[in-house]
């Protein structure tokens, strides 16, 4: 089985439907039912729960559902928020924390409690470029996801049985991309980049990087797999997954 959180929308439904196409048993994890049931009715082999990662009671309802799962294949730590989009002189503390529960504390504790279900299995985190890239009002995101990296490396260092790796999945057409058009913080420059990749349709498809991250999960070997933080607009690993008609869009401006 593997584990997707953030499986109701975006790059987690698109994972889960591509997946299933391989077939391979999924369990979609959000906070909202009726986005999880559109996404598991595509294929019998997808299933659902409504769960909060970002809280201990929500991660407590994950266990208990997978009691009885023996093994994981795989752990995809894909929910993930841009918000709060604000200064650093007038984010709140709670927003603050939100952001680092769900972007940073959900994938350590998951994998951490799922890690004897994981034995040769794979965690897949969804990494950034903002995490070395700074962007005005994106501080929770931006530091959260560079952390993740680092997460992602002490696991890799410290885990003898489970494989562990980030993946930038690109600039996706996704809510997040949405939501960032609309905002009213940060600078005018980041937004009207963000709305010119879209208008130019140079946005990255959910099933471009459905393809990628399945590529990543069940076509290469462990060794391969954690051996760097893996970005989709890397071209060299393109011929080994990457089919016609989809494309990479370049996205500098």
């Amino acid at each position: 089985m593997f584990v997707v959180t953030g499986g109701g929308s975006g790059i987690g439904r698109a994972l889960a439907h591509s997946l299933a196409l391989r077939g391979k048993e999924v369990l979609v994890i959000g906070r909202r039912h009726e986005p999880l049931v559109e996404t598991a009715a595509f294929s019998p082999l997808i299933s659902l729960l409504c769960a909060d990662v970002a809280s201990t009671k929500g991660r407590s309802i994950i266990m208990e559902h997978l009691k009885k799962t023996p093994e994981i294949t795989g752990l995809i730590n894909n929910a993930g928020t841009i918000e709060p989009i604000i200064s650093l002189d007038r984010i709140s503390e709670e927003d603050w924390q939100q952001a680092l529960a769900i972007n940073l504390t959900a994938p350590l504790f998951l994998s951490q409690q799922l890690l004897d279900k994981l034995t040769d299995g794979r965690v897949l985190n969804m990494g950034s470029a903002t995490a070395y890239l700074p962007i005005e009002a994106w501080a929770s995101y931006c530091v959260s996801k560079s952390a993740l990296s680092m997460l992602t490396r002490c696991w890799q260092l410290e885990s003898k049985k489970t494989a562990f790796a980030s993946v930038m999945p690109g600039i996706i057409d996704t809510n997040m991309q949405l939501i960032i058009r609309e905002s009213e913080n940060g600078s005018e420059k980041d937004r009207t980049f963000y709305k010119t990749l879209q208008r130019e349709n140079r946005l990255v498809k959910t099933e471009v990087a459905a393809a990628f991250l399945t590529w990543l999960l069940l076509d290469i070997s462990v060794k391969e797999y954690t051996s760097k933080e893996w970005d989709i607009y890397d071209a060299s690993h393109h011929p080994a997954w990457l089919v016609s008609p989809h494309i990479v869009p370049h996205w500098d401006i």
